[in-house]
C-alpha cells in the first residue's frame, strides 16, 4: 500500500508542477506585452502639410533647406526640424478606442474644428498622416489617430502644442543690422 501512495503522490506533485508551468509560461508570454509604442517614420519627409480649421501650413525640403508656404519663403530650420523629428518619432501610452462611431470621435476631439492634421510626404507619397484631437485631462498628451487607422491613442507628450503653429512661426528670422549712428553712446 505505500508503494502505491508514494507512486499517487509522486504523478500529484508532477502534474502540479507541469500545471504551475504552464501558468507560469503563460503570464510570460501575455504579461510582457506593454502599451507603451514607438512609431517611428524611417524616411524623412520632404513636404509637411499642418492643417486646422482656419488655415494651412506647408513646407518643403529642397537643396538641404526648408522653405514655407508655396511661395518658397526660407524657413527656420531648427523649428521646422522639431516638427519633422515630432513626427518621425511618435510615442503612445496605450490606445484608449478602437471605435470610430461619431460620439467616440467627439469624445477625444477628432469632429469639431479643433482637429489638427498633419501630412508628412515623401517624393509626392503620404508616408504618415497625424489627426491630434484634444488634450488629454492633465495637458500633458494628445489623443492622436495614426495613418487612418481606427484606433484612439494617447500620446505621451502634447502634441497639439507642438503641431499648433502658424506661417509666421516658422519663417527664417533676419535681423536687420542697425547703424552705428542709432546705437546709444557709451
Amino acid at each position: 500500500m505505500n508503494l502505491k501512495n508514494a507512486k499517487i503522490r509522486k504523478i500529484v506533485l508532477l502534474t502540479a508542477i507541469v500545471i504551475l508551468a504552464a501558468i507560469y509560461a503563460v503570464q510570460l508570454v501575455t504579461g510582457s506585452r506593454s502599451p507603451i509604442k514607438n512609431f517611428i517614420l524611417r524616411e524623412k519627409p520632404d513636404t509637411l502639410i499642418i492643417e486646422n480649421s482656419s488655415q494651412t501650413v506647408k513646407l518643403f525640403y529642397e537643396g538641404g533647406l526648408w522653405y514655407v508656404s508655396e511661395e518658397k519663403i526660407s524657413g527656420d530650420d531648427q523649428k521646422i526640424e522639431t516638427l519633422v523629428n515630432a513626427l518621425k518619432n511618435i510615442k503612445t501610452l496605450g490606445t484608449v478606442s478602437r471605435s470610430s462611431a461619431v460620439s467616440e470621435l467627439d469624445r477625444y476631439g477628432f469632429t469639431d474644428s479643433q482637429t489638427l492634421t498633419v501630412k508628412a510626404e515623401k517624393s509626392g507619397k503620404t508616408i504618415r498622416t497625424l489627426k491630434i484631437g484634444k488634450n488629454s485631462e492633465t495637458n500633458l498628451s494628445s489623443y492622436i489617430r495614426l495613418d487612418e487607422k481606427p484606433e484612439t491613442l494617447l500620446a505621451d507628450r502634447n502634441l497639439r502644442s507642438i503641431f499648433e503653429v502658424k506661417t509666421e512661426d516658422l519663417e527664417q528670422k533676419i535681423e536687420q543690422p542697425q547703424d552705428e549712428e542709432q546705437q546709444p553712446a557709451n
